[in-house]
């Protein structure tokens, strides 16, 4: 138990970062915003409002910009209607801030039935027409993120889904800025690893409306059969339907005040609303790595000698704001081709051996959660057998121990895990998905970013801060494993002091465990020696 006068290691780091951002924007909210004027009183629509970026893009929107109110294109799933889904998703940890500055800040949102993947996005004749009539800016940010999502159906959401939102877009009658998210990795094709990605229109890989047609009139087996054929360059249909759906955006945008955004791994908030909020579905990928370290679960991380393009979620919502209010402004000056915004690993890179350097740190480990299943270590390599071994060695192993153990003693197995073996075919598996991107290095260039931050007030860069290049990373990497504890583990950031004690006795396990198991192995590798010299 900690003293009484005495607080927790991970509770005073959040509120230091809490205490932090709020001298910094309460000092700005003293001056003028050009961005919040320019939102102030309009009406937004957002696709994707349900998923990771989407909730924070909400709140930013609610607390910070003064709309009239936010449709959200939703649907009916798993047998909660939209409007149960909605009341669902404000009951999440980001809208905690939101909901007590403005307890009422849900009857500004109002959910619109209808589906991406759908002819028409799914709405009806009565809500088309009101979007067309009230809806001033678009934020298109739905999209199937699944790397391995069968073709058809990422070519409906991520393709035709972008065409049909287009559409819809040209028929609203006062319409001042669309954003389309895209992704920095739309063409990070083998052809082009270690080459410049710019600010620019890429050829897309295929027609768009022939892919969309292909995804319509050819069955789906089929289709699966051909899909690596089609992609060829491209390293799965995520990335592959991303590119044509930038095309998508060139060719229909031509008359309208579009503009696209190119984030990269999208992580963890710094800042905002409160500092590391992170939900489930963004556990698949870079957070699941460091959750699983976290909880002494993961101990070796697929990642070659690269510099990870990672931002976090309310750098790139800022990002996605500010370039709405610049797009308006250049629309109105007559500037009216589109532009491209890259939030560029030049200044978001988190250094390859950072994560191992945050385990070793001593203060790393007054962070410790009391949750953890086993002793924190990681090594990281580039290599695919290297990474095959080690993950035999110190993944499969103790995990057929530990099931062995755990199904032959009344021992209760840890929350949340039904069979060692089975999480750790997960993790490899999601390791060999991620590992394209975490082994490979392409060049973003950012000048159109950059500029559009240097044109901003003062206060702005405050209010909708995206400088990328002033994060502090290795802070970050803390606020990101507090984040996790919060937000996915969800022990109260409590008992930190109890977590470390717990990680010298797992230590101890952890090395009486690997001399047991080495013991054996020789003893046996030497008595099959023995035998085999007596044979002979």
């Amino acid at each position: 138990m900690l003293p009484a006068n005495r607080m927790d290691s991970a509770l005073a780091l959040e509120i230091e970062q809490v205490s932090r951002q709020k001298a910094l924007e309460e000092e700005a909210l003293r001056g003028e915003s050009a961005v919040r004027q320019f939102y102030a009183g309009t009406t937004a629509l957002i696709t994707g409002g349900t998923g990771f970026i989407g909730k924070q893009l909400i709140e930013k929107l609610l607390r910070s910009c003064d709309v009239k109110r936010i449709y959200i294109l939703i649907r009916s799933k798993k047998g909660l209607s939209m409007e149960e889904r909605l009341q669902l998703q404000f009951k999440d940890p980001v809208y905690d801030n939101l909901r007590s500055q403005q307890p009422d800040f849900a009857r500004k949102v109002i959910p619109v039935e209808g589906d991406i993947s759908e002819l028409g996005v799914g709405l009806n004749n009565e809500d088309r027409m009101k979007l067309a009539q009230e809806a001033n800016v678009i934020f298109h940010v739905a999209a199937t993120t699944k790397f391995e999502e069968p073709l058809k159906k990422a070519t409906f959401i991520n393709v035709r889904g972008t065409r049909e939102i287009l559409e819809l877009a040209k028929c609203c009658k006062n319409l001042r800025s669309f954003v389309h998210v895209s992704t920095a990795f739309f063409n990070a094709t083998k052809s082009r690893i270690n080459h410049t990605i710019e600010e620019k229109f890429y050829e897309s890989p295929v027609p768009p409306e022939v892919m969309i047609q292909l995804a319509e009139t050819v069955e789906e087996c089929r289709l699966n059969a051909i899909t690596a054929d089609l992609i060829r360059d491209w390293p799965n249909t995520y990335c592959f339907t991303k590119a044509i759906a930038e095309d998508v955006v060139r060719t229909m945008g031509k008359a309208l005040p579009v503009a696209i955004v190119r984030p990269p791994v999208v992580v963890c908030t710094l800042n905002e609303p409160t500092p590391g909020w992170v939900d489930m579905s963004s556990v698949i990928g870079p957070s699941g790595i460091i959750l699983g370290v976290g909880l002494g679960v993961t101990h070796v991380v697929l990642i070659g000698e690269i510099m990870i393009a990672i931002a976090p979620v309310d750098y790139v919502n800022n990002t996605v704001l500010a370039t709405a209010w610049e797009t308006d402004k250049r629309f109105k000056n007559n500037e009216k081709e589109s532009k491209i915004y890259n939030i560029s690993n030049s200044r978001c890179t988190l250094e390859k051996n950072l994560l191992c350097d945050v385990l070793k740190n001593p203060n790393t480990k007054q962070y410790a959660t009391p949750k953890a299943v086993w002793y924190c270590y990681g090594f990281e390599t580039g290599s695919d057998v290297v990474f095959w071994l080690l993950t035999w060695l110190l993944h499969y192993i103790p995990a057929y121990v530990a099931d062995f153990v755990f199904n032959v003693t009344s021992m209760k197995r840890p929350e949340g895990i039904k069979s060692f073996v089975k999480m750790y075919e997960k993790i490899y598996k999601m390791s060999l998905l991620y590992g394209y991107f975490l082994r490979n290095q392409w060049n973003f260039v950012d000048d159109n970013t950059v500029a559009m931050l240097n044109q901003m007030s003062k206060t702005d860069r405050i209010l909708f801060n995206f400088d990328i290049s002033k994060i502090d990373w290795p802070h970050y990497m803390l606020i990101w494993c507090i984040g996790l504890r919060k937000f996915i583990v969800k022990d109260g950031l409590k008992d930190s002091d109890y977590g470390m004690k717990k990680q010298r006795w797992l230590k101890i396990a952890h090395i009486s465990f690997y001399t047991l198991f080495f013991g054996v192995v020789f003893s046996l590798l030497y008595l099959a020696c023995r035998i085999f010299m007596s044979v002979i």
